[in-house]
């Protein structure tokens, strides 16, 4: 008989953390769709600039999805800290959540330092986003998503630090905080503008999942306890499937978690 794991239950709980953020980039899918066949409708190939209010959409899904990443990085080491009889904060300044939490700001500076803080677990070196980009994004012309890359470990920190940066920086019109240039998160206009296309806001989706399943398993595989990850069909009806198609997180998925699906 499968144990289930102890540490399924953040997983279980990252389908409504993320919601908010599915919903807002599927108002966006909807919008492109409506623009692109009002143009063709008018004699056009439907492809051209989706229009500003796009802008704040994108931003918002980014937006989102950064508060996702805070609730589930406190649930999970939330479910975590009873399974690790060392896991004690050394002072009362040390909390998990709350309004004293460490991850209210989910930094990878912040996430790293409440992971070892309880747990001495460093989850950057177990961290892969795969994301998709415009080859202007790496140095090429083309503005036109056409690919994917990889950002591993310390790149994938600068990744999540960007993301998050680019909520602080929306969501308190901070102007001293505003995010560089990364790929597959945000770009700059040539006035030093942010600019957060559709695509980044699907990959702030995606690597809020692959970040998910990735440190989960590293940190159950830090804590040494039994039980097998099991995937759901909630996990399928959220439209998770084709989020992590082609990543680590879904190899990790396919080769250890029960129910897993084919991607």
């Amino acid at each position: 008989m499968v144990v289930l794991h102890p540490l399924q239950k953040p997983l279980d709980r990252m389908v409504d953390y993320l919601s908010d953020a599915q919903y807002i980039y599927q108002v966006i899918e909807e919008r492109l769709q409506q623009t692109a066949s009002a143009r063709q409708v008018q004699g056009g190939t439907g492809a051209g600039q989706p229009g500003r209010p796009h802008a704040s959409l994108n931003r918002a899904v980014v937006v989102a999805a950064v508060g996702a990443l805070e609730a589930f990085s406190e649930d999970l080491a939330l479910v975590a800290q009873p399974l690790d009889p060392m896991a004690t904060p050394p002072s009362a300044w040390y909390q998990i959540d709350g309004k004293q939490g460490m991850v209210q700001t989910p930094s990878p500076y912040n996430l790293r330092k409440l992971f070892w803080t309880f747990f001495r677990y460093d989850p950057v070196p177990d961290w892969e986003w795969v994301v998709d980009v415009a080859p202007s994004e790496l140095g090429g012309t083309s503005t036109w998503r056409t690919g994917t890359t990889q950002h591993r470990t310390t790149d994938a920190s600068a990744f999540l630090n960007a993301m998050v940066t680019v909520r602080h920086g929306f969501a308190h019109q901070d102007k001293a905080q505003k995010p560089s240039a990364y790929a597959g998160i945000v770009t700059l206009t040539p006035k030093q503008k942010i600019s957060i296309h559709s695509h980044h806001a699907r990959n702030s989706l995606s690597v809020l999942l692959q970040y998910a399943i990735l440190t989960t398993a590293g940190l159950g595989h830090k804590l040494a306890v039994p039980g097998q990850f099991r995937w759901s069909s909630k996990m399928t009806n959220a439209g998770w499937e084709p989020l992590l198609k082609g990543t680590p997180a879904a190899d990790q998925v396919k080769n250890t978690w029960k129910d897993s699906p084919t991607f």
